[in-house]
């Protein structure tokens, strides 16, 4: 089943809570704290792989949640960080937050990864607490709750060349005899209700060829199938154009009709995006076993003198012309390939260098905000870790919190923000 959109949610692992323990051995009573730390929950990945041409995975199950981190041990032993997930799609899938609107990554090549939420970082366990002024804790950490999001996968094919035109002119039988693709052909219109890719081998070369279900006038618009499966084609090296010879009396009547045909989807093509307009065309004559050679020739000059410079002709049904296609085509492949690389290279020069340990995550980095009459939010990304992993139901774990609120000047400024304001709720981010 092909499938090229797909909304789900993606919930990180949440880290595992530190463990409350003591040392407890023969000859040493009073051997100290020893809880260990939980381990870190695991993040969730999404990478573009081969051999997948569809999103179907994702369209009955929408949520997916990675690891969990596992709870930390007596004896300083630490909890085993939760597993990664990775999520597999086709090359040239596009991620876009739901919320937001943002592109998170657009995976358009083999191997391209991206991580989408992260795992939460595990509790720390009583030992780590331990110092020459509180030699006793009794208290650890909860584990930090994994990242969550909403996110919207979109394919759009990745092929070196698109075959487009009107339906039944000989798409789905050219990829069929080119590659090793099987479409479904049949003797009626919209027969191809999927995009097909195949492989073309060629000198010792390949290249991928994405048949693009029929397009009619006002397909932009939503119009029969071919506004649908528009978008694939946005990514093709070359588009070659497939015109069928009418089965009309005359030179002229078919040059015109072809001329005509060749406008609507021409205008199909500008109407949807720029990008798909300005890509490269080769006009290719399809069914020309149907004609004598003289006629064919004398229609290649007419079409030519309107402004149409026919690439070549072909007959799929009798292999005409057909490996000559393939090769005249390989060079155009090799040519937009570089242009691509040459591209993708730029933009990745021109990309905002990252410096996550640069943010301000420290305790103290914070801000008031009043919500409403009656309640004060709090945000600071440290800050909002540690109220989540404050274990409210440990006494030495609340008092930790209080003095760390007093160190960092919280109190206060909630005390001066608050002024004379009774019953005033105080949250720290969703705390």
């Amino acid at each position: 089943m092909f499938v090229d959109e797909a909304i789900i949610e993606v919930i990180a692992g949440a880290g595992g809570r530190g463990c409350v323990s003591w040392r407890r051995e023969k000859y040493i009573p009073r051997g100290g704290p020893d809880g260990g730390d939980g381990g870190d929950g695991g993040n969730i990945l999404i990478q573009a792989i081969e051999n997948v041409d569809t999103l179907s995975d994702y369209n009955s199950k929408k949520t997916f949640k990675a690891e969990k981190g596992r709870f930390g041990m007596g004896r300083n032993k630490n909890g085993k960080d939760g597993e990664d997930l990775i999520l597999k799609v086709p090359p040239g899938t596009i991620i876009t937050d739901v919320d937001s609107q943002s592109c998170i990554a657009d995976l358009s090549e083999t191997g391209d990864q991206v991580l989408i939420v992260k795992g939460g970082r595990g509790g720390y366990g009583n030992a780590h607490f331990k110092s020459s002024t509180r030699q006793k804790p009794d208290f650890a950490e909860l584990g930090e709750p994994g990242d969550s999001k909403k996110i919207k996968l979109e394919l759009k094919l990745v092929a070196d060349i698109g075959i487009i035109g009107f339906p039944s002119v000989g798409k789905s039988t050219l990829i069929s005899v080119i590659s090793a693709a099987k479409p479904k052909i049949a003797e009626y219109e919209f027969t191809t209700l999927v995009p097909n890719l195949g492989v073309v081998d060629v000198d010792n070369r390949s290249y991928i060829v994405c048949d693009v279900p029929g397009l009619i006038e006002g397909a932009s618009e939503g119009k029969g199938l071919g506004g649908e499966f528009l978008k694939h084609i946005e990514r093709c090296g070359a588009l070659v154009h497939l015109l069928e010879i009418p089965l009309v009396e005359g030179s002229d009547l078919k040059i015109d009709t072809l001329i005509e045909k060749y406008k609507i989807i021409r205008g199909e093509l500008e109407k949807y995006s720029d990008a798909l307009a300005e890509e490269k065309e080769l006009i290719v004559l399809s069914k020309c076993d149907l004609i004598q050679p003289d006629d064919l020739k004398e229609i290649e000059e007419g079409l030519k003198k309107e402004g149409l410079e026919i690439f070549t002709s072909i007959s799929s049904a009798t292999s005409l012309g057909i490996d000559d296609l393939k090769k005249k085509l390989l060079p155009i492949v090799i040519e937009e390939r570089e242009k691509r690389q040459e591209i993708q290279e730029e933009s990745t020069e021109d990309l905002p260098v990252l410096t996550p340990h640069l943010e301000d995550s420290r305790m103290g980095a914070y801000k008031l905000t009043w919500e409403s009459d009656s309640k004060i939010l709090i945000t600071g990304k440290r800050l909002e870790q540690f109220t989540k992993m404050t274990d409210a139901s440990s006494t030495g774990g609340l008092l930790r919190f209080k003095d760390v609120l007093d160190r960092i000047g919280l109190k206060k400024a909630i005390d001066r923000e608050r002024g004379s304001k009774e019953d005033v709720e105080v949250w720290i981010g969703d705390v």
